[in-house]
């Protein structure tokens, strides 16, 4: 049906045990789905752990790399949970606190035809409050959405199954983030993993201490962060800004340093050290951490052992975040690379044999492997006598350019420029070849471009752009569960750390 092709994002750490249990009072923070009761219930069990990751919240679940983080999660809290004998539990932190609308509300799937669809709900005005994705409320058009999914699939029960399951989550006037959570929750639950909303009036009560301490600190810890070599992440430190938003009439609002105090950068709302801890006992849910602070708070309230990251967060858990664990009291809990892979499925998998070439080598290709495809196409004889005509112009413009020299010293100059352009006209007619070559489909140049739409669409992983109903909606769980299995033997690789 369909292969999968690994890729390796970096060695997988040891790990180790911490002196950390699970807060009984975080339960009302963890999004209830069928199937996730025995988890919960391990959860509490004594000397539990959990293996941790997230995401942002995004339209139909988001880009497939969500969920290859998620099980990337459970497969080791599983190797993990084997070894040291001890319960451990994987954990998605469902980060509905976020602002990026625009990431969020962009879905992409592959059409009946092989087509990449990018489908959107409607931009958020310009001028309309930057709400966290908690706040941010599907509209009607949603609906248009899941229809035009929907007739994107083949029919079957896979398709039926993944439209139900979508429907039952995005519906309008339910929140971006409370539909991704929900959807995520009963996906991941066959797999053990818990969904935790930070966004939770639980959650955002525990993390009073931590979110107190960085706005008493914030100075310190803006210029710790200024003070590290340049990480290469585009967060920036050393403005003044502290590490908390606050939710204002304008949405979330950065809180910069002010004096003594604090002023919110868009809303310009002045407040004292006693008003803004008053605030934050008073509405905690006003509050939330930015990128930066956002690990060191997840390690505070939960005993996590290891968090599965990607690329661009594993930048700045290593180089910015791990500067505040100790300045704020809390132990650091290991980054870990998450797994990567690119599903092949069946027709581009014929087209490779046919093609006699690899996935990995149409996802590695920088354009070389393409220009052979496009030049094996090419007519023979049109090759040769492109070849001999750039041959003749060469030996032409030697002859005829030492004769013009021999006229007139100056001649030489202007029948070299002329032969140039005689040989810029032979390029040209390459060109206008290769390029209604490029039209044809029935060429071994098209099939290679179709591969590369399926392996890397627009040009980027696959895993970044496709979301997860092109395949669930294809393949049903099937899918799912063979992913898994490759996942598993990718954690199996994780070294021996302490019992």
């Amino acid at each position: 049906m369909l292969r999968v092709v690994s890729h390796p994002l970096g060695p997988l750490p040891p790990l180790a045990p911490r002196a950390a249990k699970w807060r009984t009072d975080l339960d009302a923070a963890l999004v209830a789905a069928p199937g996730t009761e025995t988890a919960l219930q391990r959860l509490h069990l004594p000397g539990a752990f959990v293996v941790t990751t997230g995401q942002q919240p995004g339209l139909f679940t988001g880009p497939l790399y969500a969920v290859h983080k998620a099980l990337a999660a459970a497969a080791l809290a599983r190797v993990l949970e084997r070894r040291w004998k001890r319960p451990v539990i994987p954990m998605f932190w469902v980060a509905g606190d976020d602002h990026d609308f625009a990431e969020a509300s962009t879905a992409s799937w592959v059409d009946a035809g092989g087509k990449l669809v990018a489908w959107s709900l409607p931009p958020r005005a310009a001028a309309a409050p930057q709400l966290s994705l908690s706040e941010e409320r599907l509209p009607a058009e949603v609906l248009d959405g899941l229809q035009r999914l929907e007739s994107a699939l083949p029919p079957g029960p896979p398709r039926d199954e993944t439209l139900a399951w979508l429907r039952k989550h995005y519906v309008p006037g339910a929140s971006l983030h409370t539909a991704y959570a929900g959807a995520v929750a009963e996906l991941l639950a066959p797999f053990g993993v818990l969904c935790f909303d930070p966004t939770h009036v639980a959650a955002k009560r525990a993390q009073i201490p931590v979110v107190a301490a960085a706005l008493r600190r914030a100075a310190e810890l803006d210029a710790a962060l200024a003070a590290l070599p340049d990480a290469g992440t585009g967060i920036a430190a050393g403005e003044g800004a502290t590490l908390v938003f606050l939710a204002t009439a304008v949405g979330r609002d950065r809180l910069l340093i002010d004096g003594d105090g604090f002023r919110t950068r868009r809303a310009g709302v002045r407040f004292s050290p006693a008003e803004i801890e008053a605030l934050l006992e008073r509405e905690p849910a006003r509050f939330s951490p930015n990128v930066l602070l956002r690990p060191v708070v997840e390690s505070a309230l939960l005993p996590t052992v290891a968090y599965v990251a990607g690329p661009g967060e594993l930048r700045y858990l290593d180089r910015q975040a791990s500067a505040l664990y100790p300045l704020l009291g809390v132990a650091q809990q290991q980054p870990v690379p998450r797994w990567s892979g690119t599903v092949v499925v069946r027709w581009a998998d014929r087209l490779l044999g046919r093609l006699r070439i690899t996935a990995g080598a149409v996802l590695d290709d920088d354009g070389t492997l393409a220009r052979t495809f496009l030049e094996r196409d090419f007519p023979g004889d049109a090759r040769q006598a492109i070849d001999a005509l750039r041959q003749q112009i060469t030996r032409s413009a030697g002859v005829i350019t030492a004769a013009g020299k021999r006229i007139d010293p100056v001649l030489d100059r202007a029948v070299k420029g002329r032969m140039q352009r005689i040989g810029q006209v032979t390029d040209d007619i390459e060109n206008v070849i290769r390029r209604h070559l490029r039209r044809r489909d029935d060429i071994a140049y098209a099939q290679f471009v179709r591969l590369t739409e399926s392996l890397r669409p627009n040009g980027k992983p696959q895993e970044r752009v496709l979301t997860t109903p092109s395949f669930l909606g294809r393949y049903g769980d099937v899918w799912l569960n063979s992913l898994f299995e490759i996942v598993s033997m990718w954690a199996e690789n994780l070294p021996e750390g302490p019992p």
